[in-house]
């Protein structure tokens, strides 16, 4: 291995701690009497009725709801793609309200990793240039975008597929090009609507599993979902309908994001 190569992989390994490693302080997310209607008179919609909640740093929360309970309506403010009606939303010590449409813009590219039920990848451009792409609308450097964007692709078990296009991976690995690229730019909170929706019973074990790696290793994840057993894997399930939650249940503690940082015993990665 060349001296290029080793200094390469070096800076790989260091920015995959830096993926791993997850800042202390305030919840991510802090939310109070969420209220969203649409239309007026007799025709409004009340998509959200004075939703609560609160989701500690580590924790990884299923939101359920069938349709017209409002778990999407809810997922578009938490991921800053809508405003609430009135209501308060701190996402990552950060009053959103507050924010206008730039700063939201800069929230969502900076503190929130998305992950859809469509992939949303770019056909014939490879893993490593898909994953790239938040990067570089963020305005970091060329070779630093290829040093991040590897390590995350590393860091979902697809180091050896970053030249492959989108066609020429199956669907469960489409989906983890995905949450590598959600994961680059070391969002507060990684915001996953139905990940699972597209794929067979094998990719989904795959994704999931990925996804229960990432929130072991300290990263917060919210995943909206109407199935059970993609459920099970959060350590907390709400369930929403009529646009209130109606069951709010822990099924295991929270994660550590302070215990992720002893087991690595790194600092966090400089990030642009």
């Amino acid at each position: 291995m060349s001296d290029g190569d080793q200094t390469q992989r070096a800076d790989q390994t260091q920015v995959l701690d830096g993926l791993r490693n997850v800042p202390l302080g305030k919840p991510v997310i802090e939310v109070r009497d969420l209220i969203k209607t649409y239309g007026e008179g007799e025709a409004t919609v009340h998509a959200l009725a004075g939703v609560s909640l609160t989701i500690e740093r580590g924790d990884y929360v299923a939101i359920m709801g069938s349709s017209g309970s409002g778990k999407s309506t809810l997922m578009h403010i938490l991921g800053c793609l809508d405003i609430p009606t009135s209501g308060s939303y701190h996402l990552d010590g950060v009053d959103v309200s507050r924010l206008n449409d730039q700063q939201l813009a800069l929230v969502r590219n900076r503190r929130i990793g998305f992950v859809f039920q469509a992939f949303n990848l770019i056909p014939r451009t490879s893993a490593l240039a898909n994953v790239e792409l938040p990067l570089a609308y963020a305005g970091v450097k060329p070779a630093q975008r290829r040093t991040r964007a590897l390590a995350a692709l590393e860091m979902v078990g697809l180091g050896n597929r970053a030249d492959h296009d989108p066609n020429q991976l199956s669907g469960g690995q489409q989906q983890r090009v995905a949450v590598a690229r959600a994961l680059v730019s070391q969002p507060a909170l990684l915001l996953a609507d139905e990940p699972t929706g597209n794929l067979d019973s094998k990719s989904t074990a795959d994704v999931l599993g990925v996804l229960d790696e990432i929130n072991r290793e300290g990263r917060t994840i919210v995943l909206i979902t109407h199935e059970d057993e993609v459920a099970h894997h959060a350590r907390r399930v709400i369930r929403l309908k009529d646009g209130e939650i109606v069951s709010d249940l822990r099924q295991r503690p929270p994660g550590s994001a302070r215990a992720s940082r002893q087991e690595l015993s790194q600092e966090a990665t400089p990030w642009a």
